[in-house]
C-alpha cells in the first residue's frame, strides 16, 4: 500500500487531468490502453491507464503499467514511439525479427 502523501495526490489529479483532456477531445488512448513501453518492446499488456504521456510530437495519449515503465519509455521517446506503432500495427513484425535474432545465434 502507498503511503498518502501530497506528491502522490498531485500525481493523481495530473492524471485524471491528462485522461480527461485526452477523452475531452475525442483521444483514445493508443494501443487499446495497453501499455506504451510493453508494445515498444513487443508485447501486449493491459493498463488501467493510471500512468500516462501524450506526445507532444504525435499528439497521441499513451498508457503505462507502472511509473516504471514510463521512465524506460522516456529515455527514447521517439524511438520507443515508432517500435510501438509498428508493432501495434503488425505483430508478427516482432516474431519475424526475434526469429532473425535466434537464427544468427
Amino acid at each position: 500500500m502507498h503511503p498518502i502523501s501530497l506528491g502522490n495526490i498531485l500525481r493523481t489529479a495530473l492524471v485524471g487531468v491528462l485522461l480527461a483532456a485526452g477523452l475531452a477531445i475525442g483521444q483514445e488512448p493508443e494501443f487499446d490502453g495497453n501499455c506504451a513501453m510493453s508494445a515498444a518492446l513487443g508485447n501486449k499488456l493491459p493498463t488501467s491507464c493510471g500512468v500516462v504521456w501524450i506526445s507532444p510530437q504525435t499528439n497521441k495519449l499513451y498508457c503505462f503499467s507502472s511509473e516504471a515503465a514510463k521512465a524506460a519509455f522516456m529515455r527514447d521517446p521517439q524511438a520507443n514511439e515508432k517500435s510501438a506503432q509498428a508493432f501495434w500495427k503488425d505483430p508478427s513484425f516482432w516474431e519475424k525479427l526475434q526469429k532473425e535474432r535466434d537464427e544468427r545465434g
